[in-house]
């Protein structure tokens, strides 16, 4: 349980680090150039994912047989939903909630791809 715990915690702060890469990439454009490309929904998505079954679904589990455990989990899912909250603030304070104003040629194909694989998972998972 731990390890899972860990690899999920090292790959949601290296997308953490390629969210801050990718807005400080946003911000070298003009404010009316800046948008939101489907990458930056793909890595939301997957931070979500990883937080949800690689961190706090283990602990959440660790807690049935530790009652103590209780409260720390619930303030580490409260910490997680902070960091979404402020990844997207940013994200709106630095003006790029807007459609994208342009695509790479296999930019959507790849975003179309991996989605629904993505979802497939995360429904294998639950099931």
């Amino acid at each position: 349980m731990e390890c899972i715990i860990t690899a999920a915690s090292i790959l949601f702060g290296f997308l953490f680090a390629g969210f801050w890469w990718a807005l400080d990439r946003e911000l070298k454009f003009k404010s009316e150039e800046r948008h939101f490309k489907p990458a930056y929904g793909l890595l939301l998505a997957t931070m979500l994912v990883l937080a949800s079954f690689g961190v706090l679904y283990p602990l959440w589990s660790m807690t049935k047989t530790d009652s103590s455990l209780r409260a720390p989990v619930i303030g580490i899912a409260g910490g997680l939903v902070g960091i979404f909250g402020y990844m997207l603030t940013e994200l709106g304070h630095h003006n790029v909630y807007r459609r994208p104003l342009y695509y790479g040629p296999y930019e959507w194909v790849l975003f179309i791809v991996t989605v629904p694989l993505m979802f497939a998972l995360v429904v294998w998972a639950v099931m």
